[in-house]
């Protein structure tokens, strides 16, 4: 059995204040870099975020037991599934965490044939990281500003699915 020291625990309406300010903190840097009025999660509401934490799963990304981060998935479709935001705080980002959350989470789902995600495109790490994962970079991207761009990726292939035992 692997053993792993990142764990997965799913958010209660309880956790809404400390994961709202987690996202604000992760998203500051890139609101500051990119001057992103319009669609950062850093001007979201409260209760739009609320609002968030009731629909598809979203999870605390514990390390051991420290809380580092989390992550909103939900089904967009029958069989699609879609990562719309990982959270993970600064200084524990580049170690590997991201990449174990994804793939626990496309195996807790072997239901989706695809899995969707959005990224900014100047965010090369982020990019890398996908692509490392499997996920390929389509032709849709919008320009948000003339700073950032965001782009789609999908994946199809190379799936997480456990085996049935």
């Amino acid at each position: 059995m692997i053993q792993s020291k990142i764990s997965l625990r799913k958010a209660t309406v309880e956790d809404a204040e400390e994961l709202f300010e987690i996202q604000r903190k992760v998203f500051e840097p890139l609101y500051e870099k990119y001057e992103d009025h319009e669609t950062t999660p850093v001007n979201q509401t409260f209760e739009r975020f609320n609002e968030r934490l009731k629909t598809g799963e979203y999870f605390k990304i514990m390390l051991e037991n420290l809380l580092v981060g989390s992550v909103h998935v939900y089904p967009k479709s029958p069989g699609v599934m879609r990562f719309h935001m990982i959270n993970i705080l600064d200084e524990f980002q580049g170690k590997g965490i991201a990449q174990q959350v994804m793939m626990r989470l496309e195996g807790l789902h072997p239901e989706a044939n695809r899995w969707e995600l959005d990224t900014i495109q100047e965010e090369k790490r982020n990019c890398y990281l996908y692509e490392k994962m499997g996920y390929v970079q389509t032709d849709e991207k919008w320009k948000v500003n003339d700073k950032m761009t965001i782009v789609h990726y999908v994946k199809t292939t190379r799936l997480n699915h456990m085996p049935c035992l």
